[in-house]
């Protein structure tokens, strides 16, 4: 070898140039030279490729190889190979003494067998095994000769690498691919040795490289080499015999766009290799196509098999197809196949792909960072995932999040995920969700993030604006299988410690603040599972300055601390437990307990285990998450039972030393203590032991300008004082004390508002001292005191400047302190001011009554029988005559008192001596009786009569007046009422309401009877010398208040005794009258035992509240506290049986003397009625004309109704008898068919729950309601659900046990859809018509005036034609109007004088409009109580108000049909009215009959009803009501209207022709026949005008003068 190596080449050349030539490729001559190496050295285009072979050492090779193949490059070929060129040209650059790797590229091109067939005669692809055994590395340079022939160790599995050769076109090709195209052309003609054959070629063959090279090289695998991972690429470059099935670029496509762009991200190098391990194959040898049988199995590198299918030609590979296969490598080879081969299953789109797909890589790194990627991979579990897209990440940076990789941000990820898989659907507005994260604060439980949601429909769609912790959503949320994801605005932050949460929040910085000054601040804040109540700042402005003060205060550190830990629940109660919960207690803190109460409107309101009673706050849920648990926020700062908060520490709160001094020194140190009184001090006597007080408490600066030592020294003056500031507030429990207020946060000790009165304790021995509160004008909740009534100080010494205030939560918690700017010095009035006042109010009263009799006896003589030319309303002749009745009501009850008292006050008085003696005084009755005719005669008995004589006129009067107007009331507030007749219950109700009244006389009366009569009992002498010096003593002891004292017990014992007193008078006379009387036919006799009855009934109940009264107006001041207080001391002293003393006394005086009342009030209302009777005949002697009924009044009486239309010329008639004018009108005002789409019945139509039923029941009813067309209006459909609103009001009312009256049925169904569909026309209430005048001359009958007198009808609806239309017919000098108006027939015809003007017969209505002008009437409608005989009345009714409409259009010359509805208990009926005219024989050439059909129904529908009847309950009758009220104001707007401008318009052409005259059509004047005596005895309390009549009947004589008569003296 070596001596081969130095022979120069130039010497090879020589002897090849001398032995033998080489012969051209076309040449034929063959010549044979020994070996390959003397065949390339006898071709000059080898010489290049003979130095290569050279350099490598494998001229031994060449000649040692017997039958081989060498693919020789010829100079050209290796001139264009840079590394071959370049081993020629720099030797030097050779990187060993074999050069390792040009030998193993040349072993390429040398095979050891023969290929003898020439390659351009192939007619197959041939694979050639060649001598390159590739390996991962280069053999290390060595001293040895090299192998002449190589070892068969490779990474193909010991096999050397192939080679493909073909033939193309004729021309041979080799190196090609599997499917003969590209490589190098066999440029030389084969030349065979005698060891081989050579073949020249046109270019290096490139020795396959390894896979990732190959891979790279491969433009159909750009998407692999785009996703191609270095951890991949190492594998695939490090692993030998491999082999490799790559899909081509358009597999790729198949998978989803998420899992695409996955795996295009730097988070898919796992998945990525899984991906590899599924197409890559490893065995022992490499597996090129050829060696696949016809089913072949593989098992890939992820353990998966591919099936390998040979057949026809075509290869599959687990179904893809094998699309280019035999890519060669140097540690493998490659296979491009079709699709990916994929396991079913093997590849699932977990929530990491989806997030990094959608810019979610931020986080996802985040994620990575601290190991929790099985939140995002696992697809089994249900996960709600709330993720902050790069965008929102990239704003905070790197300063703005936790550390990657700290337990901080582990922490922080954890509340971005949520168990459980949350759509939008499910979500609900504050819900609490739980999340991954769980706190050792909570107790390891998971912590939770609160959910907002705002909208009005819960539904899973876009619009919904969903919250979490505060962070929005950012566009649609995604759900992956059991994943759901929601992209935020920003990322979650995790709660921290309750002081840090609530420390941003302003509203909380007090109670924050107070949290910090204490040293239990680090404990609260690290207290696990604790729920916090904090109050808003406003809390302590509330709670009381002096309160918060003393808190605050740094000698209360331990009071403040308890408070704090009383605001903080043992354990975590979110907003639905406390809202919803059955949970009413919790434990705090301080071991003490919060109550929970739930309000109607669901408010909480929170009640601490102390504090003042009524203290209470509410509570506002608002789930402020902490990581130990929650916070809520109060309103008011609560207050636990273990602080003690007492009158002496707000004194000293409010720095108030010197009145704490005062205070102590007047021996009222108890009250600053919160303690009762000692108990033998005069304090415990007067009972002061269960109070607590209020204290005014005059600040230091109060007492610059007083002497303190002469204040001190002066024990009674200073107790005075003191007293004069101390205000008795009793105990919330106590019957009769302070009413606690219903309102919350209350921190006054008392009430502030102005006028609040109150006792103080000075009041029992001073008249002035009670003190009062009113709020100053100039300030806002400012208030000022004074002592009341006290004058002459010049305000110095008598009120003060309310500064600030606390209260107490000792005694009951409803006291406390007041602090002032003055002290309040006790008040002594002067003896003027002291007595001026009693006589003063002594002087008014008798002022007052005097004045009330004479203004009875001015109404008694009141001349009320004179005529007046001037019509009397029958609402003022009734007002009249109910005022009259009054008075007569209120004289009988007069007359009556004063008969009960005559007879009945020695009873009365053995009565009050029985129940007031001291026990064992008398033995009974007759003893009083005996024991007082002994002492004082006869008029002993009578003793304290003045008081009730005095009184009892009023108090009679009074209760006898209240009886009948509550009797009034009643009958007013049962409008459906049946019967006019009051029940027993309602009489008992009636005379429970007279007492109410009757009280305020009753109370001071009986006050100052009982002490009179009281007096001298027991031996005692008299202490009062009259009524006037018992009320004067009252009113010193304790004005108003005192006289009154007992008012409470007066109305327990009047209230049920008037009831059972008037129920058992009226029952008694009813069951004495004899069978078809009537009361006033009663004897007096029957009428003294039903009053006895009555009295007897009544004191049977009322003796107990009267021994409870008796003995509160006869005890001294401050015995009782109240009526319960009076029973309870009763019951304990005396026992039961005390409440009925004096039973007896009072059923023997219950008897005569209620039978004396009311035998005086029957006999002096007979006598008054009597007196009414006769002025009635006087008055009736000058008058001459009836009173006129009411419209309403002729439709209730049938005759009178006959009477009326007879003289109108109206007729009923059937629908049949219609104008056929007038058949297509009517038909298409009652057509309501084909109105309502099919479409409807859907259920997608259901806009309210029921509406869908609503329709459907319509249509089964109903069906020609419908019609097959789909298109309707939303106006008809908002319409239509207006309707079904109205329904189911009908259906409520329907299904209630209450009553309803026409109002309500009309203010809740009829008007609910009516009105509001009433849109082009004008719809009007209550609108007053004009009726018309009689056609008819009418007999000289009295009832017959009376009716016909009636001027006016009041419809409740009416429907006109707008203003707005009908103004061209009025406004301009040409128009109708002022056309007819100015005709000289029509002025001649009647004058504004007589109401018969044209400008009054131009309209219906009696009330003129504001312009001149025309106005019609198309319909009329009538609501009635839902009484089923008042239909008929309602028909009746409403006929009045259509005739007048048909009359006034015919007067103008319009022919048009009128209609009239009834609407009464949720029915409708119908009507239509027309004029036809008739001839007769009458003062008119033709009569105007007034025909008026009922509405049957439609035309082809046979019914024997006269009315059909919608009834409103059933859906198809409520919709055919619709659409008839749509009918009529479309056509009142429509045809009605062309038929007014037609009629009005030929009404001026036939004036103008005089073809027609006009006639006035509307009622003027009234008709006065004569009166008969006997009518005029049946009807003497009817009121008479005189009037001006019509033209239709004579007037009457003119009286002389229009003035008003005076009675002559005579």
């Amino acid at each position: 070898m070596r001596l081969w190596g130095c022979i120069p080449l130039t010497l090879l050349a020589l002897v090849a140039v001398s032995t033998t030539t080489q012969v051209a490729w076309n040449s034929d001559a063959t010549i044979q030279p020994q070996t390959l190496v003397d065949v390339l050295n006898n071709d000059e285009d080898y010489t290049s490729l003979l130095s290569l072979l050279q350099k490598a050492k494998l001229i031994p090779t060449l000649n040692k190889l017997n039958g081989s193949t060498l693919f020789a490059p010829t100079n050209d070929a290796i001139n264009r190979h840079d590394i071959w060129r370049s081993a020629l040209e720099y030797p030097n650059l050779l990187k060993d003494n074999v050069q390792e790797e040009l030998r193993q590229q040349l072993f390429y091109h040398l095979l050891n067998y023969s290929v003898t067939e020439d390659p351009k005669d192939l007619t197959t692809l041939r694979v050639l095994d060649t001598l390159h055994f590739p390996k991962f590395s280069l053999d290390s340079p060595t001293n040895k000769p090299p192998p002449w022939i190589p070892i068969p160790e490779s990474t193909l599995g010991n096999q050397s690498q192939k080679l493909r050769i073909t033939s193309r076109d004729g021309v041979g090709w080799v190196g090609v691919d599997a499917f003969g195209q590209g490589g190098i052309e066999v440029k030389k003609q084969k030349v065979e040795a005698a060891n081989g054959v050579v073949y020249g070629i046109a270019h290096v063959l490139d020795v396959p490289l390894h896979l990732g090279r190959v891979l790279s090289h491969e433009p159909s695998l750009s998407y692999f080499q785009k996703v191609l991972t270095p951890s991949m690429l190492n594998v695939i470059n490090s692993t030998s015999e491999l082999t490799l099935f790559i899909p081509v670029d358009s597999a790729w496509e198949a998978l989803d766009p998420i899992e695409r762009l996955y795996l295009e991200s730097q988070f898919a190098a796992d998945d990525l290799l899984r991906i590899f391990n599924m197409h890559a194959v490893v065995e022992e040898s490499v597996r090129w196509s050829d060696s696949f049988d016809s089913a072949t199995t593989l098992t890939t590198e992820y353990g998966s098999e591919l099936e390998v299918v040979v057949s026809e030609g075509k290869t599959t590979v687990s179904g893809a197809t094998l699309s280019q296969p035999d890519i060669y490598a140097s540690n493998g080879v490659l296979h491009l196949v079709s699709s990916l081969l994929v396991p079913p299953g093997a590849l699932q789109l977990t929530p990491e792909k989806y997030l990094l797909a959608l810019n979610c890589t931020l986080f996802i790194s985040l994620i990575h960072s601290v190991n929790l990627t099985h939140l995002i991979n696992d697809t089994e579990t249900q996960y709600t995932i709330l993720a902050p897209k790069d965008d929102v990440l990239s704003v905070f940076g790197n300063d703005g999040l936790p550390k990657q990789g700290s337990d901080e941000l582990k922490r922080m990820l954890q509340y971005h995920f949520l168990p459980g898989k949350w759509t939008p659907k499910k979500l609900a507005d504050g819900m609490l969700l739980e999340s991954v994260l769980q706190e050792p604060g909570l107790g390891n439980g998971s912590q939770v993030i609160h959910v907002e949601v705002n909208d009005d429909e819960k539904q899973d769609v876009p619009s919904r604006h969903i919250r979490f912790g505060g962070a929005g959503i950012v566009g649609e949320h995604l759900v992956i299988n059991n994943t759901v994801v929601y992209f935020i605005s920003s990322p979650l932050e995790p709660p921290v410690d309750p002081l840090q949460t609530a420390l941003p929040s302003l509203e909380l910085s007090s109670f924050l603040a107070a949290v910090f000054s204490t040293s239990i601040a680090e404990d609260i804040k690290k207290t696990p599972r604790a729920t916090f109540l904090i109050p808003h700042n406003a809390a302590f402005k509330r709670l009381g300055k002096l309160v918060s003060d003393h808190l605050l205060a740094a000698s209360s550190k331990t009071d403040l601390e308890r408070v704090i830990r009383h605001h903080i629940i043992d354990g975590i109660e979110y907003s639905q437990s406390l809202v919803n919960g059955s949970v009413r207690t919790f434990a705090t803190l301080e071991t003490s307990d919060l109550q929970l109460e739930h309000l109607p409107n669901l408010s909480v309101i929170v009640s601490p285990s102390g504090g003042w009673a009524g203290m209470k706050s509410a509570l506002y849920p608002t789930n402020t998450l902490t990581e130990t648990g929650v916070i809520h926020e109060l309103s008011d700062l609560m207050i636990p039972r273990s602080v003690e908060l007492n009158v002496g520490k707000l004194m000293k709160a409010a720095k108030a030393t010197t009145m704490i001094n005062m205070v102590t020194k007047a021996g009222f140190d108890w009250i600053l203590n919160g303690t009762a009184p000692p108990e033998d001090s005069k304090w415990a006597d007067q009972g002061l032991g269960g109070a607590s007080w209020t204290v005014l408490c005059p600040t230091d600066d109060a007492f610059k300008n007083n002497n303190l030592t002469q204040l001190l020294e002066n024990i009674d003056v200073l107790r005075a004082i003191v007293s004069q500031h101390l205000i008795r507030t009793s105990s919330a429990g106590e019957s009769g004390s302070f009413n606690v207020f219903d309102v919350l946060n209350n921190n006054r000790p008392l009430p502030l508002e102005d006028l609040g009165e109150y006792p103080t304790l000075l009041s029992p021995s001073s008249a002035y001292g009670d003190i009062v509160f009113r709020a100053l004008d100039d300030k806002v909740s400012q208030y000022m005191v004074g002592i009341k009534n006290a004058r002459g100080t010049d305000k110095q010494a008598d009120w003060a400047r309310v500064l600030t205030w606390g209260r107490a939560t000792t005694g009951g918690g409803t006291g406390g302190v007041i602090t002032i700017d003055r002290m309040l010095v006790p008040y002594h009035p002067p003896w003027w001011i002291e007595y001026f006042a009693p006589l003063f109010v002594g002087a008014l009263g008798v002022g007052l009554i005097g004045l009330f009799f004479y203004a009875v006896r001015t109404v008694w003589k009141r001349d009320v029988t004179e005529a007046t030319y001037e019509p009397i309303a029958p609402a003022a002749e009734e007002a009249k005559n109910s005022a009259i009745d009054n008075v007569k009501s209120f004289i009988a009850g007069g007359f009556g008192g004063v008969s009960a008292v005559l007879v009945g006050h020695p009873f009365d008085l053995t009565k009050t001596r029985l129940q007031t003696a001291a026990p064992g005084a008398y033995t009974g009755a007759i003893d009083v009786v005996r024991k007082t005719l002994a002492r004082d005669g006869v008029t002993g008995l009578y003793r304290g009569m003045v008081p009730p004589l005095l009184g009892v006129t009023p108090i009679f009067a009074v209760s006898f007046w209240a009886y009948d107007a509550s009797k009034n009331l009643i009958l007013a507030l049962t409008p459906n009422r049946t019967s006019e007749k009051l029940s027993t219950a309602e009489l008992a109700a009636a005379g429970f309401l007279s007492a109410v009244p009757t009280t305020l006389i009753t109370a001071p009366v009986e006050r100052a009877k009982v002490l009179l009569q009281v007096q001298g009992q027991g031996g005692s002498g008299p202490q009062y010398k009259g009524v006037f010096d018992v009320m004067k003593h009252l009113y010193r002891e304790g004005g108003i208040r005192s006289i009154f004292r007992g008012t409470g017990a007066t109305i327990a014992r009047d209230g049920p005794g008037s009831a059972v007193y008037f129920a058992a008078y009226e029952v008694t006379k009813k069951a004495l009258m004899p069978a078809g009387s009537s009361a006033g036919d009663l004897n007096l006799g029957a009428i003294m035992f039903a009053g006895g009855t009555a009295g007897v009934a009544m004191w049977s109940i009322a003796i107990p509240p009267d021994v409870l009264k008796s003995r509160i107006q006869s005890a001294p001041s401050g015995t009782y506290s109240g009526l319960f207080d009076c029973f309870r001391k009763t019951v304990a002293r005396d026992g039961i049986t005390a409440l009925w003393k004096g039973l007896g006394p009072a059923m023997a005086r219950a008897f005569p003397a209620n039978a004396a009342t009311f035998l005086g009030v029957e006999a002096s209302r007979k006598f008054m009625d009597a007196l009414v009777m006769s002025d009635s005949k006087k008055k009736y002697k000058s008058s001459s004309q009836p009173r006129a009924v009411s419209a309403s009044e002729i439709a209730r009486n049938l005759g009178n109704f006959e009477t009326w239309s007879s003289h109108q010329c109206c007729e009923q008639v059937s629908l049949s008898d219609l104008p056929s004018e007038f058949q297509e009108d009517v038909d298409n005002l009652f057509g309501t068919t084909k109105r309502i789409p099919r479409s409807w019945l859907d259920r997608s139509f259901d806009c309210s729950p029921g509406f869908a039923k609503f329709i459907a029941d319509a249509s089964r009813t109903a069906p020609e309601l419908f019609s097959i067309d789909q298109s309707a209006s939303n106006e008809l459909f908002e319409d239509v659900c207006v309707v079904f609103s109205a329904w189911k009001r009908l259906a409520q009312m329907r299904s209630s046990k209450e009553k309803w009256s026409e109002a309500d049925f009309v203010a809740n169904v009829y008007n609910v859809f009516r009105t509001s569909r009433i849109r082009e026309s004008t719809f009007r209430v209550q609108c007053a018509i004009s009726l018309p005048q009689p056609q008819d001359t009418f007999q000289n009958a009295f009832d017959v005036p009376r009716v016909l007198n009636t001027k006016t009808v009041i419809p409740d609806c009416a429907i006109f034609i707008p203003a707005s239309r009908t103004r061209p017919l009025s406004h301009s000098a040409k128009s109708p109007y002022k056309l007819l108006k100015n005709h000289p027939t029509v002025v001649k015809a009647g004058n504004a004088a007589k109401r018969s003007s044209f400008r009054y017969q131009s309209t219906p209505c009696a009330q003129l409009p504001d312009m001149p002008g025309f106005e019609f009437a198309s319909s009329f409608w009538e609501d009635k109580k839902p009484v089923h005989a008042l239909l008929d009345d309602a028909y009746r009714q409403n006929r009045m108000s259509t005739t007048a409409a048909v009359r006034h259009l015919h007067s103008l010359g319009i022919h048009a049909p009128v209609t009239g509805l009834i609407w009464a208990d949720g029915v409708v009926r119908a009507h239509v009215d027309w004029c036809e005219e008739s001839e007769g024989k009458t003062v008119f050439m033709a009569l105007q009959v007034m025909m008026s059909a009922p509405y049957c129904g439609p035309r082809g529908r046979s019914s024997n009803d006269v009315f059909h009847e919608w009834k409103l309950d059933r859906p198809s009758d409520i919709l055919q009501v619709y659409f008839l009220v749509r009918n009529i104001d479309e056509w009142t707007t429509g045809k009605f209207l062309e038929y007014t401008v037609r009629g009005v318009n030929q009404m001026v052409e036939k004036l103008s022709s005089s073809e027609r005259t006009y006639k006035p059509w509307k009622r003027v004047g009234d008709l006065a026949p004569p009166l008969k005596t006997n009518a005029l005895k049946e009807n003497h309390n009817i009121s008479v005008t005189t009037v001006v009549t019509s033209d239709a009947s004579p007037s009457p004589p003119k009286p002389k003068s229009r003035r008003r008569r005076r009675r002559s003296s005579n």
